[in-house]
Parts: structure tokens; sequence; C-alpha cells
């Protein structure tokens, strides 16, 4: 299972269960609740018809006549009353009263009770005490909404209590607005674990998200690439990072020390011959003309080999590294204009066209200077050694929101298709046109090692003609 879809299910499942915990205590909060305020209206409501049976009384005796009509009429009201979207048209409210004995004298549900002693049920037994009377009984001892409550106060004559008036209302009264409260909960809780599972794809691929640029990195090191460790919104991601990218470098460097020494001794086998046989021949008389030419030979050969160990060691230098080190702001525009001028001898000599074409409005990059204009270096004196006499070279610098583009293309021989693939090698090196030398072959491999500490990329791009390379890299 992925990592990503292991955070989903986890916050998903906690969500549910937080929110399943949270529904249950709140129904029964809901149910509580509406019980609390029904016995508080019904306490108030007893009250008042204890006070009027109160004022009826007389000579200490309970008058109820025309409470009795009262409550018969009350039975055939009917009324329409909308509460909170709920259509209340009846009232299942009764009340049964009780003497100073406690036996009932009057019930509005049936005159079969009356003549019963309820002087033991708390509300009637409680009230006669001077205390507050209230009980609750359900009918069907499974169902919870089958309680009925009675709530009961004293019928006062002269400070005197001479009886006791209950209120009945079932809690069954209540259902609509339970399951009203409970349909808006589920309806709301719907709402919200879809939010929340928006919310935790959202969450689930933004904790993912350095893992995923990690795993590629690792994928693209994996491959061959030069890829370099991803920057994330988490230190902690950076740091793991950093580690793989300096485990990489420990690694490679083993390897890279026994290709290094072997690419090396082959690259300089040539020069030392040639320089150990110019200096064997000096041991010899010989005339000045071919001494002259010898020492000429060796102060050649010993220019290249030097050359050739620099540019190793400022290749394997960059390999080394995992950062840039001088970091400034400039113009790419400038470091163009200013090789242009640079290698104007060399272009001029093979009287070639050098046409820069300036695009876009943002030409700034931030990085090593020194490295880019090494790299546009190497990628124009290519240009310079494979174009023809008369021939053209034509570069353009464009920018879109987020690139750098400059593209150098050539009128040379172009890249024959079996060495498109190793263009980019350390060590390969076609012939130059003309000459027939090679060169180290470390140009383009420097190339790919600045490029990628800058972030950018460098692609042959297929040409019918000549040789078409393109350099990306950030603006800023």
């Amino acid at each position: 299972m992925r990592y990503s879809l292991k955070i989903f299910i986890s916050i998903i499942l906690v969500l549910s269960l937080g929110f399943w915990g949270y529904g249950y205590w709140l129904m029964k909060e809901i149910r509580s609740q509406y019980a609390q305020s029904m016995e508080d209206s019904l306490v108030d409501f007893s009250n008042v018809l204890a006070s009027y049976l109160s004022a009826q009384s007389q000579n200490g005796r309970l008058n109820f006549k025309d409470f009795s009509e009262a409550f018969r009429n009350f039975g055939k009201l009917k009324f329409k009353a909308k509460i909170h979207g709920v259509l209340k048209d009846s009232s299942p409210i009764h009340a049964y009263v009780t003497d100073a004995k406690g036996i009932v004298v009057f019930d509005s549900r049936t005159s079969e009770n009356i003549g019963k002693d309820y002087s033991q049920w708390n509300d009637v037994y409680l009230t006669l005490k001077g205390k507050y009377g209230a009980r609750s009984t359900r009918t069907d001892s499974k169902d919870p909404l089958s309680s009925v409550y009675f709530i009961a106060a004293p019928i006062v004559y002269t400070g005197r209590i001479i009886g006791v008036v209950s209120v009945i209302k079932p809690e069954q009264s209540l259902q609509k607005f339970i399951s009203q409260g409970r349909e808006k909960f589920f309806s709301i809780g719907l709402l919200v674990v879809l939010t929340a599972s928006l919310v935790a794809v959202l969450f689930s691929y933004w904790l993912t998200r350095p893992i995923r640029s990690l795993l590629q990195y690792a994928k693209e090191v994996t491959g061959g690439g030069k890829a370099r460790p991803p920057k994330t919104s988490s230190p902690e991601f950076d740091n793991l990072g950093q580690a793989f990218d300096e485990m990489r470098i420990s690694l490679e460097g083993k390897k890279s020390v026994e290709n290094f020494v072997q690419h090396l001794t082959h690259e300089l086998k040539s020069p030392l011959t040639a320089i150990q046989g110019a200096a064997e021949l000096l041991q010899d008389e010989m005339p000045g003309d071919k001494r002259k030419l010898f020492l000429s030979n060796i102060q050649a050969e010993t220019g290249r080999a030097h050359k050739l160990l620099e540019e190793l060691l400022a290749v394997a230098e960059l390999e080394s590294r995992s950062a840039l080190k001088n970091i400034e702001r400039f113009s790419v525009t400038e470091i163009l204009h200013h090789l242009a001028k640079s290698f104007s001898a060399l272009i001029e000599k093979k009287k070639i066209q050098l046409n820069i074409a300036i695009k876009g409005s943002n030409h700034f990059v931030t990085g090593e200077r020194l490295l880019i204009q090494q790299t546009l270096s190497n990628l124009l004196i290519n240009a310079i050694d494979f174009s023809p006499a008369e021939g053209a070279i034509d570069i353009e610098l464009d920018s879109d929101d987020r690139h750098l583009l400059v593209s150098i293309k050539d009128q040379g021989p172009g890249i024959p298709e079996f060495a498109q693939a190793k263009i980019f090698e350390k060590f390969f090196s076609l012939e130059r046109p003309g000459t027939g030398k090679k060169s180290s072959g470390l140009g383009l491999s420097f190339v790919v090692e600045a490029l990628s500490l800058h972030g950018g990329t460098i692609t042959l791009i297929p040409a019918s003609t000549g040789t078409h390379f393109r350099i990306t890299l950030p603006i800023s």
C-alpha cells in the first residue's frame, strides 16, 4: 500500500472515529437538552395549574369543575404551529389531581383512575412533603423514547398543601425535533466527511511530496543521471536529501577515481610518448632547425598534457560538489557579448559570421558567473571548431516566465547518429574538420555538470544541417 494512501486512510479513520464518538455524545446530549427544556416548561405549567386550582378552592376543598371543562376543550382543540420547521397541530399533554392523601380526584386521560392511590409515586409523594416532585416511567422498557414525564406542583390553600396537580407529557412528543436534529447532524456530518476527505487528500499529497521528490532523485541517480537533491519545505527532508547526495558522491568517488586514473593514463600516453621520443632525439647532434622543431613538439605536447590535467581536475571538482559557491545574480546577455569579443580573432580568422539574437525581457540568472561563462565558452569554441570557413553561428537568447533559453547552432557537419547518445560522455570526442584532431572530450561533460548545479539542462536538438544545442536555466 502506498504511503500517501496510508496517510489518507489514517486521517479519514481518525476523523471518522472522532466524529462518530462526538456524534454519539451529541445525539444523547440533544435528547437530554430537549428533555430538560420540556421539564422546565412542565414545571412552569404545573405551577400555573396549581395556582389556578388554589384560587378555585373553597374552604380548603378542591374545586376542579371548570378545570375539567378546560381540559375537555383543550383535548378537542386543533391548531397549527410551525416550530423551527416542525409542524405541531395537537398536544399530548395531560394532568391528574390528587388530594392531600394522594388519592386521584381528577385525571384528564381517563376517569377510571379516579380513586386510585398515587401517594407512593414520587411526583405526588415528594410534593406532599414540600419537595420538588417529578418522575419518569417507560411504557416500553426497551424503548428509551417511551418515557413519560410526570411533573407535580402543590395546590396550596392558606399555607397548607391540600392537593397535588401532576402534568403528564410523553417524551415521544420530542421525537420530531430529535429526528430533525439528527437529520441536520448527519447532513452536516456528511459534508464534514467529504470536506475532510478532500483535505486529507491534499494533506497526504503535501506530506508525501518531499518523499516523491527524494524517490525521483534516487531513480535519476540510479539511472546514471546527475540529479541534485531536491529542495523541500521540510528541513528534515532537505537534510535527508543532502545525506543521500553525500553518499552518492562518496560511492561515485571510488569509481570516479578508478576511471580518472584509467583515462588519465590513456590520454597522457600519447603526449608523454611524443615528449620522450623528442627528448631522446635531442640528445644526439642534429641541425638547428630540427632541434627547434623537436623543442616545439615538446612544448606543444606539454601544453596538451597540462590542458588535459586542468580539464580533468575541473570536471572532477564539479562532480564532487552538491551546491554552488560564489552565488550572484548576473546577465547572460553580458556574458555572450563578452565571449563574442574574446573569440573575435578566431571568428575573423575563419571568416565566420556570428549572429546573436536577444529575445524576451528577463535574461538574469542566479548562480556562479564563472561556471556559466565557461559553459557558454565551451559550446562557442566547439561551434567555431566545427564551423566551415565563411560559415555562420547563430546564438539566440530567449526567456519565458520561468526559464532562460540559450540556443547555439553552427553549420558544421553535425553529429553522426552513432555519436548522439555519447556526445555528453567524458572523454568522447569527434575529429575536428580540416585538422582531424580530437579534443579531450571533457568540454561537454563540464557543461552538463555546471548546468546541473544551476538546475539547468542541455539538449541536443535534431537538425538537418550542423549542430544545435539548447541550454535551459531557471531565471531570477
